[in-house]
């Protein structure tokens, strides 16, 4: 998903012709999975990647027959033999790779643009690509996930391929502190794929130039905070201000929401007092996986590291 937010926005944002390439099916191994894209331009430059870098350049030159047809392929890479060459030596996986390249022409780029329009409200999308035996590409198909109905038992009799994708927005990620060792947290969120709101009553601290990489910032205290806010079941929250006052007066209204991960920065025995009892099962604290970190940047590889270990445990990815 991360990859493609930079496919939208330099679809959004290029006037150059350009083909889009999505591995539709894997058989066997890969490096990476089905609905994986890449957008590549006229020029021979690409945002994404669908390999490790072995098949990155072999669509690049497939891609040149698409800009002159202007019409849809799949291809196929075999890389099951391992007494191949070309593929079957270091790429990595030992699969079957099912690639189908796209010429974005009015009608994809507008799909595209509305898939991001849609996730940028904060709503699901759902696009169906319709292909037939031979494996051309014959229908596709976008709307809201709201207003969605699988027809693909209408297709299933003209063809022998419905590819369906679900985009959602970013999962939406709240820290709560400003301080020194949250840039490196938000850094690397924001490079994975979550959109990040930071929370702080301290202005010098809670803004772009301190820590730019955030969506998005709310100044203010605990409860000025808390009306500035509507949290959401799929929220990650994230408290580490630092200072035990303002923790208990944030946990005050974020302890009882459904949240999908509220953790919290400290020592058990900390996170403990600030309850005055026993710390519930439904916080994650000390925060972050176990790994011997030391120092702000490897404590903010091991929360990442969390918060990704919990969205794909839950999710079922």
């Amino acid at each position: 998903m991360n990859q493609l937010f930079e496919i939208l926005e330099e679809v959004q944002n290029t006037s150059m012709e350009c083909v889009l390439a999505t591995i539709i099916q894997v058989k066997g191994s890969a490096y990476l999975r089905e609905g994986t894209s890449m957008l590549i331009k006229k020029d021979g430059t690409f945002t994404g990647i669908i390999s490790a870098g072995c098949l990155e350049t072999d669509l690049l030159h497939h891609s040149q027959r698409i800009f002159e047809s202007k019409k849809a392929e799949t291809i196929v890479y075999n890389m099951e033999n391992n007494e191949d060459l070309d593929w079957g030596v270091s790429t990595g996986c030992n699969g079957i790779l099912y690639i189908l390249l796209e010429y974005v022409d009015h009608k994809l780029k507008e799909n595209l643009l509305c898939i991001n329009d849609t996730i940028t409200k904060g709503k699901d999308s759902i696009y169906q690509r319709v292909l037939s035996n031979e494996w051309n590409l014959s229908e596709s198909y976008f709307s809201p996930e709201d207003s969605f109905k699988d027809e693909s038992l209408r297709y299933s009799q003209t063809s022998n391929y419905v590819f369906t994708q679900k985009f959602s927005p970013k999962p939406r990620l709240i820290i709560f502190g400003a301080g020194a060792d949250a840039h490196p947290v938000v850094s690397l969120a924001s490079q994975t794929g979550f959109s990040v709101t930071v929370c702080d009553w301290r202005e010098s601290l809670c803004n772009e130039h301190n820590i730019p990489e955030a969506d998005k910032y709310i100044i203010g205290f605990p409860k000025e905070i808390e009306k500035q806010i509507s949290f959401k079941k799929d929220d990650y929250v994230i408290m580490m201000t630092h200072n035990f006052q303002r923790d208990k007066e944030i946990l005050s209204f974020v302890k009882d929401e459904s949240l999908f991960y509220l953790g919290i920065l400290g020592s058990r025995k900390r996170t403990a007092s600030l309850f005055d009892d026993e710390i519930p099962k439904n916080i994650h604290a000390p925060i972050g996986l176990s790994i011997g970190a030391v120092g702000p940047y490897e404590i903010a590889v091991s929360i990442i590291a969390e918060l990704i270990h919990i969205k794909t445990r839950k999710t079922g990815q």
